[in-house]
Order: structure tokens, then sequence, then C-alpha cells
């Protein structure tokens, strides 16, 4: 073939990659991007460009050194025709690690590439093909997939016969020690690296911290945010929080509808869902219902099949189905001791207004006694809570029954405002009262407002719901 070289190579040769890499038949990108056919000075300026042609590496190439440095529209002419071969060095500390993306322009003939991935030694890492086809004049691109795990030094570019084709640059897209994503440093633009490139864990697949995690450290180390005891989950005051890789769940609690983040009463009365027995009237409360029979007499309740007078039933001791323990009485609501020395510690709460307030207590050891943890049991050092008010006045209780060693130390208490209409608040306090109980002391009495709706089981002396603190002394 006679190529007249007056004739520009945009007027003659046109070209596109369409890879595959060898011997594995996937097929890889093609990149002739129409509406940036002709890549110009700006568009093609990039850190990682070849920038040296290797000793020894050129073979029938006619102006080798065009294939350095950024596309330009200079190209190195490969003369294929007689095996031409043409191998660029990448630059020590700019060794790739991604894929390589050839510039080239226009061919006369279908072409089929060789392109070897080398180490700094010359050693052979990978190879794969590229054929190329004729799609008019222009500088145009295309990417060749590395996937290896060792970085490439040099890159060689071989030609089958009966073939020409021109080459303007070669760019390896990752490189070593230059602040690319997955190297396991924090670069500019960077969040976090934690040397992958893998999305789900914390540190996304471009080195930004994913919502729901927190990263520290080079490489990145990341962590799941527990927003459900942060206090940053928006779960409705009656739902339960689950924590999540990256996020939460809000589920409505028994007796209650809704996504979790905004949760209704059911009213089972309504619906008739109720379990009330002929002749018992239904009344709705928050969460639940209650049976109670039209003719009981005040002050009695229905509970269950039997009117109850909550004050002193040692089976329904201030709400329906608390039962005081072996030995106890029921007294104005409270099951209280009876013979030997008595119960060592006890702690009532009451409130002014009707709803659901949750007594809770921290032990000196940091259990929690609530209803949620109602033990008695090593998670509660023996500590027992009773009866779980949902409406009313109270009392919930927490006790050591006689027989029991209260662990000494110093106790927190709350109380919280877990569903009350209209909700605690600034406008619309909810009073209450905490006693504590003590063998062989004065009562203690705690008073004062709820002024935010909340549950949960955490108490501290810094928390809103936090009553105050007692201090038992051991045994001497």
């Amino acid at each position: 073939m006679k190529v007249d070289r007056g004739v520009s190579a945009s007027r003659w040769l046109s070209a596109v990659f369409a890879f595959v890499v060898g011997g594995c038949g996937v097929a890889l990108e093609e990149d002739t991007l129409p509406t940036e056919d002709v890549v110009t000075r700006e568009q093609a300026l990039a850190p990682n460009y070849a920038n040296a042609v290797a000793q020894s590496g050129v073979t029938l190439v006619a102006n080798p050194q065009n294939a350095v440095g950024a596309p330009d529209g200079q190209t190195a002419n490969f003369l294929s025709l007689l095996g031409g071969a043409l191998t660029l060095d990448m630059g020590q500390g700019e060794e790739g690690t991604g894929p390589l993306r050839i510039y080239y322009r226009g061919l006369s003939l279908g072409v089929v590439v060789q392109v070897e991935f080398r180490r700094a030694d010359m050693s052979l890492i990978a190879t794969g093909q590229a054929q190329l086809l004729d799609v008019g004049v222009g500088t145009h691109s295309a990417l060749v997939p590395y996937i290896q795990p060792a970085a490439y030094r040099y890159v060689t570019l071989r030609g089958a016969l009966l073939s020409l084709y021109q080459v303007d640059a070669v760019e390896a897209t990752g490189g070593t020690g230059s602040g690319m994503c997955g190297d396991g440093a924090v670069g500019t633009g960077e969040q976090c690296d934690d040397g992958g490139r893998v999305a789900g864990d914390g540190c996304s697949a471009t080195c930004q911290v994913e919502p729901g995690y927190t990263c520290q450290g080079q490489p990145s180390v990341c962590h799941d945010v527990n927003e459900c005891t942060n206090g940053t989950a928006q779960c409705s005051p009656n739902a339960y929080c689950t924590n999540t890789p990256g996020s939460y769940t809000c589920t409505c609690r028994p007796g209650y509808s809704g996504n979790g983040f905004t949760c209704v009463d059911i009213d089972e009365c309504a619906l008739g869902t109720d379990t009330c027995q002929p002749g018992e009237q239904c009344v709705n409360t928050p969460g639940s219902f209650e049976c109670n029979p039209v003719g009981c007499p005040a002050p009695r309740v229905q509970c269950g099949a039997v009117c109850a007078d909550l004050s002193s039933d040692p089976n329904n001791c201030g709400c329906c189905g608390n039962v005081c323990g072996a030995g106890k009485t029921c007294s104005s609501g409270v099951c209280v001791g009876g013979g030997g020395g008595g119960e060592p510690l006890r702690f009532t709460a009451m409130w002014g207004r009707d709803g659901d307030a949750d007594l809770v207590v921290r032990t000196p050891t940091g259990r929690i006694v609530s209803y949620g943890n109602p033990g008695p049991g090593p998670s509660t050092d023996q500590g027992r809570f009773e009866g779980d008010v949902a409406s009313g006045l109270g009392p919930e209780n927490v006790a050591w029954y006689e027989g029991t060693t209260p662990p000494a130390g110093t106790y927190d208490v709350c109380l919280k405002a877990a569903n009350f209409h209209p909700a605690a608040s600034e406008m619309t306090p909810v009073h209450y009262s905490v006693t504590v109980k003590r063998a062989g002391q004065a009562d203690q009495v705690f008073t004062g407002a709820l002024k935010r709706q909340d549950v949960g089981d955490e108490c501290h002396p810094k928390h809103h719901a936090y009553v105050g603190s007692i201090v038992v002394v051991g045994p001497h």
C-alpha cells in the first residue's frame, strides 16, 4: 500500500476501539463520545499520561515521541504492515492501577491491536486485544479495562499484519501514591478511603462517607451510627427503634398503627377488636383498652371477670393484673411487705393527670429496672418492676423484696411521660411524685413536672426525665 504522507491523516484515517480481554470473552467499553470527537488540549489535560518512550521499545513506528503526553493531534504512526510495536513508560510513581485510555486517530483498514501491561521490570502482567474499525476523522478515545491487583509501569501496543494506525496518547486512569480513591490514603476531594472501592461498607466507591456511618483514619475505618441510642432517630414516641447498617427502622408499638414515624392509637372499642365480654363496657386507652363492668360499684373496677378494688386487692393492686408477691399485701394501691424486716428498698411513682408514665431506675451497677426489663434477676440486680400503668394516675413501682439485698451505691430515678393527651410540654406539664422507702429510714419524696414526651430505658442525671438520686449504704 502506498501512503501519501502529504495528506493529513485526519482526512483519510478514522477508527474506533472495541476491546476484548484476551481469552475471557468479556466485551469492554467503547467510548467514541460523538459530541467530543475532537479532544482539545484543555479537555485532555490529566496527570497520568505516558511520559516517555521505553528504551528499545520501538519497532517500525514513525514519530514514537508523539504518543507521549496529552493528546494534541500529533501521532505516532504504526507501520503494522511490517509488525510495528511501541512500549510507553507511564512514569515512576505514576503506575497505573485502573483502566487504560487510548487516544487514537484514523486508519484505512481494520486493525487488531495487542495491548500488553507490564511491571517496572518489564515482566508481563496481562494482555488484551483491541479491534479498530473506521469511524471517521478526529481523535477518539476508548478504555481498556484493567482488573489485575498489580500496578503496571509500561504498556506495549502491537499491530497485526497488513494494518496501519495512529496513537495520539495513552492515559492510566488509576495510579499509586497519587491520591486515587481506593489507595487507603484520604486525598483531596475524599472524605474517607478504606483501601477499596466497594459501596455499602461506610466508605462509598467514590470515597465519600455514606449516610449513617462515621469514618476515621487512613486507611479509613467506618462504623455504623446507632441512631436509636444517640437521639437522632425520628421514630414516634409510640414506636420501637431498631438500628440497621447505615440507617434504622421504626415499628409502632402494639396498640398503635402507622409507619413508625407517626403512630396513631388504635381504638379497639370502636373497631370491635376488643375482647370485652357481654355486660362489660370497653374503654379505649393509649395502646390498649379496658373492659369495665357496667354495674361495678365505685371504687371497684372490672378486672377480667371480677370487680376489684385496686387500692386493696392483692391480685389487682394499683391496676388490673398486678399481683403482690408472697407475704405482701395491697395498701393504697401499693404492694407492701409483711412480717420480718420488710422490703429493703421501694420506689413508687404517681402523677397528676390521666395518662401513661414509665418509672425507670438505674442501679449502682448500671443495670436498668423498667417495664421493658421487669426482672427480678441478674439483669436488674434482683429488683422488680410492678404494674405497667397504661392509663390513670399510677402507681408504678420498682422494689427489692424482703430477702433480697439491693446493691450499695447511688440509684438514679427517671420518670418518662410516655403517653398523655395533651402531651407533656411546657404549656401542659404532668406533675408527679416519686416516693422512696428504705428499711430503717424516713421516706424520701421527689416532686416535679414532666414537660416532654419520652419513652425508653435511658436514665442518668443529665437526662431530661431525671427525678433524683438516692444512696443505699451496704451492710456493715
